[in-house]
């Protein structure tokens, strides 16, 4: 049955008062519900009272937002439609930058008609959460073009702790459900914890146990896609693994998937436009350090081999842009530390290289905060590191910053807004937890985190919070 007949099907079952028929109906236009005729279907609930089907249709909308803002239905939307949308806490994005470019995508359709709705569906845009960064690349030029820059400058006086003007005090800064993200560590050296997946609840300083994965992995890497935690490699009864796993976090099950075309550890993976890229390590110990790297697709769940690296490494670390990976760092047999820094192009499937850190380091930490990557701690072949340095991604130079309050052997760090979260270990266990403001340029403990669980070479995850029910 076509979608356009369903409702003149609805209105024959009322007259002959056949309410099995027009229960049918609604029940087949909920199934039928997708990114190109959700307007359709919403606009005839409203019409005709189906809060059911209305309901449904908008849970679907809040959903799939990203899909939908791609399509052209979404482009004839209304400003107040698009506006009850954006208010809505359960808008399924993953940052609130995404959030802003479905607004921006339906002004820019017609921007001249349109522009002068931007004040207002600005302010259903939770603006104190975007970085300051991405205010200022996408959010500030965009506004030129129309009445809302002053709002926007109000925004970035929030961001650096100037005053306040009294109606900015009214925006709304509540992250939406999807964007709550919660720290996860995943695995470690040791085989009481290298199985253990556990969160922090940073109000109450408690890590509790989501799931064990009942193996005894060591030195393999973990990354969240979308909604799952794919496990990759590792050493296994003292043997480098190509075997690759996914957790479901909604359900806990877990699957295995297409395994690596060479086992690894002590490698690097990140996730990239929806993809995992993996890079270097060893295998057999130290008797092979490698070169390749691999890319997998989940779509077709397969492994592609890419250009390989410029120089073999192990224990290194892994920075990425929108476009670019930065693999820096790390060892190249077991006497030799690296500084050096090799540029993977996504696009390009090629290596340039970069200027190297101001020191050696292996077991370090890396991070990219807006246009910078931070270099933590580590080892330099001799002692371990409190220094840390910075790369300028624009002007391709490194610089030290403020050193980390702890000596830090194989410290993990992540990046949360404008702020770095780092979980420093010693003697390998995990110790402290600080807080890296790149507006202040200072660390600070970050609410007195800690973990008495032993272990080191953990990995280090940020997961949508609804989805980690801890057991």
């Amino acid at each position: 049955m076509e979608l356009r007949q369903v409702p003149k099907v609805i209105e024959f079952a009322k007259v002959i008062q056949a309410e099995k028929l027009e229960k049918y109906c609604l029940d087949y236009l909920e199934k039928i519900t997708n990114s190109e005729n959700f307007l359709f279907i919403e606009e005839y609930a409203k019409q005709n009272g189906y809060l059911r089907l209305l309901d449904q249709t908008k849970t679907y909308v809040n959903k799939n937002y990203l899909e939908i803002i791609q399509k052209e239905e979404f482009l004839d939307i209304t400003s107040e439609w698009l506006g009850e949308l954006l208010q809505s806490g359960d808008l399924k994005v993953t940052t609130e930058e995404e959030a802003f470019q479905g607004l921006k995508i339906w002004v820019q359709m017609d921007f001249e008609s349109r522009k002068n709705h931007l004040n207002t569906l600005l302010k259903y845009i939770r603006l104190p959460l975007l970085s300051v960064q991405f205010l200022l690349k996408e959010v500030k030029p965009f506004c030129y073009k129309s009445l809302s820059s002053e709002l926007v400058w109000d925004i970035l006086e929030c961001h650096h702790d100037c005053k306040i003007r009294s109606y900015s005090a009214t925006l709304n800064s509540i992250p939406r459900m999807s964007t709550i993200k919660t720290i996860l560590i995943v695995g470690g050296d040791f085989f009481d914890s290298s199985g253990k997946i556990e969160t922090c609840n940073t109000n109450v300083d408690t890590w509790s146990t989501f799931y064990h994965l009942n193996n005894q992995n060591r030195w393999f890497q973990a990354v969240i896609l979308d909604t799952k935690l794919l496990t990759i490699g590792g050493n296994i009864g003292c043997e480098s693994t190509n075997k690759v796993f996914c957790l479901d976090l909604a359900t806990k099950k877990r699957t295995e998937l297409k395994e690596m075309k060479q086992a690894r550890e002590l490698f690097k993976a990140t996730v990239v436009n929806g993809q995992v890229f993996v890079f270097g390590g060893r295998y057999d110990v130290d008797a092979h350090i490698l070169k390749s790297t691999e890319r997998y697709d989940p779509a077709s769940n397969s492994w592609t081999t890419l250009a390989p690296m410029l120089n073999k490494r192990y224990n290194h670390e892994i920075a990425a842009t929108a476009n670019e990976i930065y693999i820096i760092g790390g060892r190249q047999d077991s006497e030799n530390c690296l500084n050096t820094m090799d540029v993977y192009n996504i696009n390009q499937n090629k290596w340039t290289v970069a200027p190297p850190m101001r020191e050696k380091r292996t077991s370090f930490a890396a991070v990219t905060l807006g246009d910078h990557i931070y270099a933590i701690g580590g080892n330099n072949g001799k002692s371990h590191l409190n220094s840390v340095e910075r790369f300028d991604i624009i002007s391709r130079t490194w610089r030290e910053v403020e050193k980390y309050p702890q000596t830090s052997n194989e410290p993990k760090a992540i990046a949360i807004n404008d702020k770095i979260i780092c979980i420093g270990t010693q003697s390998c266990s995990v110790s402290s937890v600080f807080e890296y403001n790149s507006s202040t340029g200072k660390w600070t403990p970050y609410n007195c985190i800690s973990n008495s669980n032993s272990r080191s070479n953990f990995n280090l995850l940020l997961a949508p919070m609804d989805l980690l029910k801890t057991e």
